[in-house]
C-alpha cells in the first residue's frame, strides 16, 4: 500500500518551518538584514530628498542586480531589462535636443502644437517596475525589507516627475503642467 501523507504530520513541518523561519528574523544576523536594508532605504530617502536623480538612478541599478543574485527569478530578469530601458528612456529625456527629436517623431507635425506632453513608454515603465517591487514586497517580507521595497518605488515615481519636468522644458512648456499629469492615471 502506498503512502499518502498524513495532514497532521504536514501542519507539523509548516509548523516547524515557521518557528525556524521566525528564529531566523530575530537571530542576530536576521536583525542585521533588517537593519541594513533600513539603512539602504535612508540613502536613498536622502538622494530623493537632494533630488539627485542621476544618484537614484544609480542606487536602482545596483538594487535591480542585488535582486537578480538574491531571488534569481524571471521577475528579477525582467526588472534588469526594465531598469536597463527606464535609463535609457532618461538619457535621451535628459538632453533637450534628443527630447525634441523624440516627441517630435512620435507626432504628425500639424499635430504637435495641440499634442499632450506625455511619455507613456517611460510611465509605462516605471508603473511595470513598481509592480515588480510590489511582488518583491509581497507574502513573508520583514518591515524592513517592505520599506526597503517602498522607498524604491517612491524613488522611481520621483524619478518619473522629474522626467516629465525635463520633457516639458525641453519642448519650452510649462513647466507646472508637467508636475500635474505625473503619474495621474
Amino acid at each position: 500500500m502506498a503512502k499518502t501523507g498524513s495532514p497532521l504530520e504536514f501542519a507539523h513541518r509548516l509548523d516547524m518551518a515557521d518557528d525556524i523561519l521566525a528564529s531566523i528574523r530575530e537571530s542576530k544576523p536576521g536583525l542585521r538584514l533588517s537593519k541594513e536594508l533600513q539603512k539602504a532605504a535612508s540613502e536613498m530617502g536622502l538622494a530623493l530628498k537632494a533630488k539627485d536623480f542621476d544618484t537614484l538612478l544609480a542606487m536602482e541599478k545596483i538594487a535591480v542586480q542585488r535582486d537578480f543574485s538574491v531571488y534569481g527569478t524571471e521577475l528579477a530578469q525582467k526588472s534588469e531589462n526594465g531598469h536597463k530601458q527606464i535609463m535609457e528612456r532618461w538619457r535621451i529625456v535628459s538632453n533637450p535636443r534628443t527630447a525634441r527629436e523624440d516627441f517630435q517623431a512620435t507626432y504628425a507635425p500639424e499635430n504637435l502644437p495641440k499634442a499632450r506632453i506625455m511619455d507613456t513608454v517611460m510611465e509605462s515603465l516605471i508603473k511595470t517596475q513598481c509592480r515588480r517591487l510590489s511582488d518583491y514586497a509581497k507574502g513573508n517580507a520583514t518591515p524592513a525589507e517592505k520599506l526597503y521595497f517602498s522607498r524604491r518605488q517612491e524613488c522611481l515615481k520621483a524619478v518619473y516627475k522629474e522626467h516629465m519636468l525635463h520633457l516639458s522644458r525641453a519642448l519650452g512648456q510649462d513647466q507646472e503642467k508637467g508636475k500635474d499629469r505625473a503619474l495621474s492615471r
